[in-house]
């Protein structure tokens, strides 16, 4: 705890600015998008536009993000519970590298300027057919998925192995850190995408197909193994859910039971069980928690944004925007 104490305290000073529930609530009932935008700016978020001086949604949001991180590697640079939340950003780049790279185009407008590697890195590392710097998972991985990719020309097998190697050094990260609370978050991640998985993979009803897909799919490290998720989904969605109710995860699952059935119901319903674990922390006063809490309550800000403007953009009833809308920290 002492290794944070400096950081926690900093960090505590900057959490007024996150834009929670009330904020969100105020931004909803604005009339049109430009309302909304320009409470956002009123409220210090750097808005970045383009050439005619129009508000770039996902440009803007991607800086909110950059900035949380970038203030908290400068706090605490050598944490590995810290560093592993930024692999996702890797594993992104490098999948959209590699596939750019087979289709012979410019990758740069879907990549993540911030990660633990740069992005222009990462192309450079694709180009060369060299993934050293790369956490160590993921650099065996790219490897293994250009191979597969020449057999297959299937560029979903990049997204498959690269996403399984990301949470194998999130996990690994997590491990080495020596937190039980970071393993435990990294845990719940792994174990709801594979029951996201799942669910898919039973709304598509594809039987023995749907087998192999999740065993391809599956993440390992979780709680929920490979095994008892493939019976389960052998009899149905309704034997899935049962083992997941008589899991540490019976929230998530009986609140899932209970509502419209929807996926992206589900979706939201995961996101609010990880962001439950988050909270449970909320008033220690200094140490890890706080900082990746922090982390966590930037990355749900902005969802929630990116919720509401696009759903404003499309014209879409605030009612049905707020339902889709997921737990704040603040």
């Amino acid at each position: 705890m002492a290794d944070y104490l400096f950081g926690s305290a900093n960090i505590r000073t900057l959490e007024n600015a996150i834009i929670g529930r009330e904020r969100i609530e105020r931004l909803l009932n604005t009339k049109t998008t430009s309302e909304a935008w320009e409470l956002l700016s009123d409220w210090g978020v750097n808005i970045v536009r383009n050439s005619d001086g129009n508000p770039m949604r996902e440009e803007t949001l991607l800086g909110i993000l950059k900035g949380a991180y970038a203030r908290l590697i400068e706090l605490a640079p050598d944490s590995d519970a810290l560093r592993l939340w930024l692999y996702p950003y890797d594993c992104n780049n490098l999948k959209a590298a590699q596939k750019a790279f087979v289709r012979g185009i410019d990758p740069t407008s879907m990549l993540f300027d911030f990660g633990t590697v740069p992005a222009t890195n990462i192309v450079k590392m694709v180009e060369a057919g060299n993934y050293e710097g790369l956490p160590t998972a993921m650099c065996k991985a790219a490897q293994e998925a250009m191979d597969e990719y020449s057999k297959t020309k299937n560029p979903q097998v990049i997204d498959l192995i690269v996403d399984k190697a990301c949470w194998a050094d999130m996990l690994t990260a997590a491990k080495t850190s020596g937190e039980g609370f970071v393993i435990r978050l990294v845990q719940t991640k792994i174990d709801l995408l594979n029951t996201m998985i799942a669910l898919r993979i039973l709304r598509m009803k594809s039987g023995e197909v749907g087998k192999v897909l999740f065993a391809e799919a599956f993440l390992e490290g979780g709680k929920l193994t490979r095994e008892r998720m493939i019976d389960a989904m052998a009899n149905g969605e309704d034997a899935l859910l049962a083992l997941v109710r008589y899991s540490e995860y019976s929230a998530f699952a009986e609140k899932f039971l209970m509502s419209d059935g929807a996926l992206s119901t589900a979706e939201k319903l995961a996101d609010n069980y990880w962001m439950s674990l988050i909270l449970e922390n909320k008033f220690v006063p200094a140490g890890l928690e706080v900082m990746i809490a922090f982390l966590a309550a930037h990355e749900y800000e902005v969802k929630n944004l990116r919720i509401v403007l696009s759903g404003k953009e499309a014209g879409i009833a605030v009612a049905t925007i707020r339902e889709r809308i997921r737990d704040s920290y603040v």
